[in-house]
């Protein structure tokens, strides 16, 4: 897990070969103008979801990924992720669905990350994550990164 600003990203470019490529489409100034949905970067290889979520009642699971590293960017508005090692968690909810790559743990978070305009998170597979409900809207892109 990686928790960092934007403007260090280039620190992280050589993690992955993709990584350039997702952090470069993120630092876009028109990102923030940018719907919510889904864009292909690099057609299933690497594309961002654009979200937005507004204050309510929400209680996340922990989710893992096997297929996909994600990088987690808050665009407006601010939120909190819950982390735990995968090693660690012990309680599957829901084994590995192939098509929608999660799996779902119902352990509790070990710790809480806060997310502000400009933060980003890296999630590995081996990186159990939970986002919680924003207090207020928040606007994020969630950059998905073929192994």
């Amino acid at each position: 897990m990686i928790l960092d600003k934007v403007q260090h990203a280039d620190r992280y470019f050589a993690v992955h070969p993709r990584f350039k490529a997702a952090f470069e489409f993120i630092a876009k100034p028109d990102v923030k103008m940018l719907a919510a949905g889904t864009y292909q970067i690099q057609d299933d290889d690497l594309f961002v979801i654009i979200a937005e979520d507004r204050a309510h009642e929400h209680h996340a699971r922990l989710e893992a990924h096997k297929k996909y590293i994600d990088i987690q960017l808050t665009i407006d508005g601010a939120f909190d992720i819950g982390w735990k090692s995968l090693a660690t968690c012990q309680t599957l909810e829901r084994p590995d669905d192939a098509e929608n790559d999660v799996m779902l743990y119902a352990d509790a978070p070990e710790c809480q990350l806060s997310l502000s305009p400009g933060t980003f998170a890296v999630f590995f597979p081996d990186d159990a994550h939970a986002p919680n409900a924003p207090n207020t809207f928040v606007k994020k892109a969630i950059v998905k990164v073929a192994l």
